[in-house]
This record gives structure tokens, sequence and C-alpha cells, in this order.
């Protein structure tokens, strides 16, 4: 009996364990949900709307996306240079 009890132990904590790893290494992918953001590093977009006291909205794919950066006029260009949170960091493309 006490083997048994042993045995069902070891099987659900390996069971446990990984179910932890995988979840850790979804967390860990930079494809990861929570960091879909980090893509758009480096690219170069064009705003649609003014950014106003450093603020502002822009559309990258099929979302968008809240930008924070200097203020620029609409039809500027902006490159994307950093992320923070769901926030998008951008800053101003030499002409």
């Amino acid at each position: 009996m006490i083997w048994f009890a042993i045995f069902a132990t070891t099987v659900f904590a390996v069971y446990f364990w990984m179910q932890y790893r995988a979840r850790q290494r979804e967390l860990d992918s930079p494809l990861a949900s929570h960091r879909t953001g980090h893509s758009h590093i480096g690219q170069v977009v064009v705003l649609e709307q003014a950014l106003q006291n450093g603020q502002g909205k822009i559309r990258l794919g099929n979302r968008d996306w809240s930008v924070r950066g200097p203020n620029l006029p609409a039809g500027a260009k902006a490159r994307v240079t950093g992320v923070d949170g769901t926030i998008l960091l951008v800053d101003r493309v030499a002409a």
C-alpha cells in the first residue's frame, strides 16, 4: 500500500510540474499575448491622428494601440522604439 501512495504522489507531482513548465514556457515566449507589442519595435508608422500631450492612438495590424511620445502632427512619421505594458513608445523620424 505504501508503494502505491508513493507512486501516486510521484505521478501527480510530475504531472503538475509539467503543467507549470508549459505555462512558464508560454509566458517566456516572445510570441506570448502579453508581448505582442514587442514585435512592432523598429517599425515606422504614419500617424493618422496627432499626438497631443505626448499621447495618442495608432492602428497597427488589426489592433488599435495607445502610444506615448513627443507631440507630433497628424501625417508625421514615427518609429516604435519600445513597449511599456500595452503602450507603444514612439519617437519622431527625421525627414
